[in-house]
This record gives C-alpha cells, structure tokens and sequence, in this order.
C-alpha cells in the first residue's frame, strides 16, 4: 500500500502537480520545483511511503543579468511591474512529451511570476536539473524585426501561460522488413503554444539542437493575435471602465486538444485545436499544419497556419463566464471530442462532432453543452445540499476498470467530483474514489486541533500516470485566520489507482526487440537498405553475438552471409567464425597476436590493459586471454572498457556504449553508433530510458 506522501513544502500555484511520461512527479513549490520518481518494487519499503520514492528539488528563480535583464520602468501599458519586483516563484508547469530531451526523455517546462519560462532537464551522471533554455530570447529574436518600439517588444516576449501539444507523429508507410521507423514517426514533433502579455496566441516547434549539446531550438510556425471588444458583454462597450477592462484582459489558461488527420486524400494538413480562457470567454485557435513540409524542414511560415476556429461554438456559450482550468478527451475512432471547461461555480462538460473540430460550421448544431453546479451530498433528501461557489483549481482524466474515461475534478474549497465522459451522457457529477483519504485527512487534522469539525481541505493540483492519479491537497481551520510558519508547512499527495498499488514505472517488455537490432546491423550493408553501412567492428560483432545466443536460423544465415563480406573485403581469416555458423555452436576465441596485427585487424576487439585479444563465449561478458573481464554494450555487442564511455538503462540497469565518449578519432565507429542509437533509442531490452 502506498498510503498519502506528506512533504514539508507549500504549493505556489494551482494546478501544482506534473506527472510526466517517464514517470518524474514534478511539484511547483513557491521557487523549487520538488521532483518524486518511484523506486523500484524491490526497493520499496512499505513502513513509510516517501521513502518509496526517489526525491530531488531544485530552485528555478535565480535567473543570471544575461538571462533575465534589468528592465528599467516604462509607460504603464507595457511594464509589469508586479513581475519585476516579484520573487519568481512557480506559477505554472508542464512536462513536455517524451522524446524531446536527451536519451528521449521529457523536457519540464517551468513559468515563473517574472513572465520567464524555462526549460530543465537532468544533466551530468548525477543528474542535476539544469535551466538549458529561455523560452523568451525566442520570441524576442522573433519580434525584434516586426516591432521597433523596445516597450512593445517587451510585452511580446513576456509569456503569461503555456501548453505542450500531443506528439504530431508522422503515419507511418512501407519502411522494409529490416528498417525502423523514423523518429518523426516514433517519437513525433514537439509543439509549444505560448500566450504573450499582448494576447498574442504563438504557436512554436521545438527541437535540440543538433550542434549544442543541452540546448533547444525554436521556430514560430504560426501567430494569432486575439482582441474581442465583446468581452465583457455586460459592460457598455463606450464607458471608460470597458476600455480599462479589455488593457488588462489576459490568456491565463491554455490547453491543446487532440491531432486529427486527414479526412481525405485531398488534405495534406493535420488539425488541432488549442482552446483559450480570454477575459471570461472561451475561445479555440485551429491549427493546421501540413506534415511533408514539417518533415523536410521547409521554412516555418509555410508549414502551418492558424486561426480562431468560429465552427467551435453554441448559441448558450456566451452566457457562461469560463475561469479554467480547461482539458481535452478523444478516444481513437470515436466521433465525438471532449472538452471539459471550468465555470464559475460549475463544470461546463461540451461535446464536439469531428466536423466542429475540423473548421466546419455544418457540425455546430451537433455540439452538446451541458453545465453541472457543484452540490453538497445531503445528509437526508429532504435537506437542500449546500452549493460551492469556489472555481476549479485542478482537473485531470483517468480511466476506469472498464477502460472507459472519467474526470476527475478539486476546487479550492475542498470539493471534489467526478464525471464519466460518454457521448450523450448526463449523468450529474459523483464521488472521486480517494475521497475517503481526503476525508481522513481532513478529520485527523481537525482532531489534532480540536476544531469541532471545521477543518477545510484544498485541492492543488491533479495529475495522471499510466493508471494511476495524484492529487495534492492542504488542510487549513475553516472558522478563524490561520497562521502558518515555514516549518508547518505541508502538503499532501494522495497517490490512487487500480488497487491503490505502486506505480510500476518500469516499461513493457519487447522481446522482439533485441532480435530486431541485430537484424537491423546485419542487414545495412544490404543494397536495398538506404542507409550507409556501419563500422566493419559492429558488423562483426553483432554476427559473433548472433552465432553465440540466437536461434533464429534467418538471423544466422545472415550472419554467415556478413562474415563471407567481411572476410573478402578485408582479408582476414575467418574461418572459425564461418564454420560455427554452419555447424555446432560455440565459443570463438580470442585472436592471436598476429591476427590482431594482420588483415581486418580493426574489426577484432583488443584489451586496452594487456593488448590481448578478446574472444566470445557471451554477448553481455567479454574476457581476453590473460583474464580480464568487461561487459558488453546491449545494443552493439562491443566490449566497454572503461566505465566513462557507458550509459544505462534507467530500468532493468542493463549497459550501453555512450555514443557521445567515444573516441571521435575513430569516426567510422563513432558515426555508426550515432546512428544506431538514433534508431534504438530506448533498451533494446525492456524499451527503458537511458540515464549517464
């Protein structure tokens, strides 16, 4: 049993939870982001549940004059002076999708009250979490050519919220038998959404760059500015306090809907939608952009385009005052989009046809929208239930036992609910299943201090992994000023899922895998591959590890076919290897002193302490003749030497050469392993995560 996680810290902001993909909670804690891995069942130890998870924190508002530079006071509409004198404290994060960071990792994205938004990521072997970029020099650079006035410029690159879009993955087609999928496809482009201080919707791509190592690149594909005079329809447009209200009207919540593709052969461009909460309105910006220009990095203004999708809309929407938090739901092959918006005092639940979604107003009569005030539980029937005015502070989805989708909600004052998401559906809101833990909670804070039942809670923040879900909550005295030091600090994250059980964070096995590398090595010298042939060092040892360990007779034959090519084109004496693809298996030995200085020597593996030659028994253990021991990369097969040239899997521990150590005088070895851990870039093994 997991059981709650109490930590000595306070939330910054709601919405305080990030739950990435990789398994890393992330907490926004006034200027430290708290970062919570599980650990591994076998270390887990149930006598205390933070001790089941790995713990790091970091601080994010010590920021260098070269990266936040003295802004010196402007005209009132374009100087935030909040901003400039404020701590820097978390107000808003988010974990991009995996593959963006190094070893295909997640990038964490982390706003701050300055209006900076940073990106981390672990660097070095014991994984310190470094600021590798500002989002805002990006944007700067970009508006420098458009906007000349310095007070304007500053608005533009000053961000008020983000949002990560879903991976936009590239379909896969026809790669052969013996090729893997691009990364495009694997892993997909990573897309940004920004929203400026001028209400300027920015949509980015962002990408490492190829020459820097720890760095990212971005390119604007597309802006859309939003400026409604309707806003505030209660208000007459002409009066000086609605001129007043629409200067200070901001984007402060954003959110990304699903990628669809195209409907038809005609289209080349795949849609999304990015749903915005301006002032008290609802609005979505349509984006579409066109995958063979993204694919063959063509210039940014051609590869997308974007604007405010009207199809997107019901003739009672403009009635409701929408606060946010705002979340997305579509289930594959399914007619029918989800989007879940938060009111004041309700949740408003909007059903959107796949013909709303894509820009066509003829869908705009399907659209369902449905508003759910949220309600005590009475304690008899004939009691009217208290009703809760508070705004929503967290939601998040998770599914069922059915696999079927349900939203979960929490709001500031402690109420919370939950809502299937099924087409047609309206069935009122219902109880969370961790309620009871909340309420506990809640009672054993009000008995400790003898507040007669008066004890509040408040919801922070919610967030999903796999099928389990966290919800961060604090508890405060409902009838009187509460006064709170540091040191009493807390806050509580109920972590609930199928059997409320430990978050398994290792991934699913492939067992497939480890054949499909070798395959892939033996085959990319065939002519009908297109890609260069790798190292003739790799090529021989993925046929050695294929007559020691394999039982696939097409991997063998190939093997055999490898060795013939090798030994033509190099002129070594191979015979032995030959003979034991043919015949019974068994271990190679290691090569002579005159072998190691004759034809193909440089495909024959050497000790780098006694010059001996290396022989095979194993594919995971090498040994040379005098008896010194080195495991063996698990995607290459080649002995590791020296321990500073390994990576490892993050999950089964299982260890790899480090493409980036090696000797860059050895290009030829050095471009093929570059390139295979561009193809397997997670464990050949178990599909986990490297980490230095």
């Amino acid at each position: 049993m997991l059981g709650p996680l109490e930590l000595p810290v306070f939330p910054s902001c709601y919405d305080c939870l990030a739950w990435s993909a990789d398994g890393e909670l992330a907490i926004a804690a006034g200027e430290y982001i708290q970062i919570l891995t599980p650990k591994n069942p076998a270390e887990h130890d149930s006598t205390q549940a933070i001790n089941n998870w790995q713990s790091t924190r970091f601080r994010v508002n010590v920021f260098t004059n070269n990266e936040w530079p003295t802004i010196f006071p402007q005209n009132r509409d374009n100087f935030s002076l909040g901003a400039e004198q404020s701590l820097s404290t978390v107000v808003a994060l988010a974990w991009s999708p995996p593959g963006l960071a190094k070893y295909r990792r997640c990038v964490l994205a982390v706003l701050t009250s300055n209006l900076l938004l940073s990106l981390y990521e672990p660097v070095g072997a014991q994984g310190k979490w470094t600021r590798v970029t500002i989002v805002n020099t990006i944007l700067k650079e970009h508006f420098q050519s458009v906007v000349k006035e310095e007070a304007l410029g500053l608005r533009k690159s000053n961000i008020r919220s983000f949002a990560w879009s879903p991976p936009l993955k590239v379909p896969v087609t026809d790669i052969g038998p013996h090729a893997i999928a691009p990364v495009e496809s694997r892993w997909g482009f990573h897309l940004l959404s920004i929203a400026n201080d001028d209400n300027d919707v920015i949509f980015l791509r962002t990408q490492s760059a190829p020459t820097e190592p720890l760095s990212y690149t971005a390119e604007v594909l597309s802006v859309t500015p939003i400026h409604d005079d309707s806003i505030y329809p209660q208000i007459d447009p002409s009066s000086i306090f609605a001129t007043v209200l629409k200067s200070k009207t901001k984007i402060l919540s954003i959110a990304w809907g699903p990628w669809l593709l195209p409907s038809t052969k005609k289209q080349k461009s795949v849609t999304g939608n990015l749903a915005v909460v301006y002032g008290t309105k609802l609005k979505v910006m349509q984006l579409d952009v066109d995958l063979a220009l993204l694919s063959q990095g063509s210039d940014a203004g051609s590869i997308a385009s974007s604007r405010e999708n009207t199809a997107i809309c019901h003739p009672d929407m403009d009635g409701y005052q929408i606060t946010g938090p705002l979340k997305w739901f579509h289930k594959d092959h399914s007619k029918t989009i989800f989007l879940s918006a938060g009111s004041l005092t309700g949740l408003l639940s909007i059903n959107l046809p796949i013909d709303s979604y894509r820009g066509k107003k003829s869908g705009s009569r399907q659209i369902q929208l449905q508003q759910l005030p949220f309600h005590e539980t009475p304690a008899h029937e004939d009691d009217d239930a208290p009703r809760h005015l508070e705004p929503i502070t967290a939601m998040t989805i998770t599914m069922d036992e059915s696999q079927n989708p349900v939203l979960h909600l929490g709001t500031a004052g402690g109420y919370t609910a939950s809502k299937p998401l099924d087409p047609g559906s309206e069935e009122q809101l219902s109880e969370v299943p961790w309620n009871k833990h909340l309420d506990d909670i809640r009672e054993k804070y009000d008995f400790d201090r003898d507040l007669g039942g008066l004890a509040v809670a408040r919801v922070w923040g919610m967030a999903t992994y796999r099928e389990m879900s966290a919800v961060g909550i604090t508890v405060h005295p409902g009838d009187m000023v509460e006064y709170r030091t540091a040191a009493e600090e807390r806050l509580t994250i109920i972590v609930s899922g199928p059997n409320e059980s430990q978050p398994d964070v290792s991934p699913t096995t492939s067992q497939d895998k480890r054949e499909a590398a070798l395959s892939y090595i033996l085959h990319s010298d065939d002519e009908e591959q297109d890609r260069p042939p790798l190292s003739h060092r790799i090529l021989y040892a993925a046929a050695c590890a294929t007559i020691i360990d394999s039982d696939n007779e097409d991997l063998q034959a190939q093997a055999h076919k490898v060795l013939v090519r090798l030994a033509t084109v190099t002129g070594a004496d191979l015979s032995e290897e030959l003979s034991k693809c043919a015949g019974p298996r068994g271990a190679i030995a290691s090569k002579s002193g005159d072998m190691l200085q004759g034809p193909g020597m440089g495909m024959f593996e050497r000790c780098d302490i006694c010059d001996a030659g290396v022989g095979w028994y194993s594919s995971e253990e090498a040994q040379c003749a005098s008896g010194h021991v080195f495991v063996r990369c698990s995607l290459t097969a080649l002995a590791i030497q020296d321990p500073g040239l390994s990576k490892l899997c993050a999950s089964c521990g299982r260890e790899y050469l480090n493409e980036d150590e090696i000797d860059s005088a050895d290009t030829d070895l050095q471009s093929s392993c570059r390139m295979l851990f561009d193809a397997f870039d997670t464990c050949v093994y178990c599909d986990g995560k490297f980490r230095c």
